[in-house]
């Protein structure tokens, strides 16, 4: 007699997730026509653009543009590092290192920064036309850093790596008693 309670079938399903890199540099011009390689590149052009019309600018030797120069080149230096290292797959020789995470890290912080610095820059817009310009470049480096942000967090949330594959294979075993 069966009891009513305990099942008569009994499925299992196990879930195995590998790594597969390929851990040699080389050069792979394919991620700069993907979507991160796409804001990074928007990244770093809006910064660089912020940069220089913040330097033809007249009052370009005041104290509040080293700080907001400070800024700009940080990003502007780490984003142009990530672009070569995901160019090279330097990520996906260091896979063990969280990518992902230090991205997401800097590209949350960076918003905030470069809100701090286009608002240093809004309050000069009506000494100089390039004031305006480069506050302009840097809210839209600072929506690129922020859009970045947001793919990096979902892209951990779905447990990915920065790149290669995590490749899951599920078997499932039912059991009949």
């Amino acid at each position: 007699m069966t009891d009513p309670v305990f099942p008569s079938q009994h499925t299992t399903t196990t879930t195995v997730t590998n790594t597969e890199v390929i851990t040699n540099f080389r050069y792979d011009k394919s991620y700069v026509y993907t979507l991160a390689g796409k804001l990074k590149i928007a990244q770093i052009v809006c910064v660089f653009l912020s940069i220089m019309t913040l330097s033809f600018s007249t009052y370009n030797m005041w104290y509040q543009n080293s700080a907001v120069t400070s800024i700009m080149m940080f990003g502007l230096w780490f984003s142009l590092f990530m672009l070569v290292f995901y160019l090279f797959h330097v990520v996906e020789c260091f896979y063990k290192i969280p990518w992902l995470k230090i991205e997401m890290i800097f590209n949350v912080c960076w918003p905030l920064l470069y809100l701090l610095s286009a608002a240093i820059a809004a309050s000069y817009i009506g000494m100089n036309f390039s004031y305006t310009l480069s506050l302009f470049f840097g809210f839209a480096a600072m929506f690129a850093y922020g859009y970045d942000a947001l793919l990096k967090y979902h892209a951990i949330q779905r447990g990915e790596i920065a790149q290669g594959n995590n490749v899951m294979h599920k078997q499932t075993t039912i059991s009949t008693y």
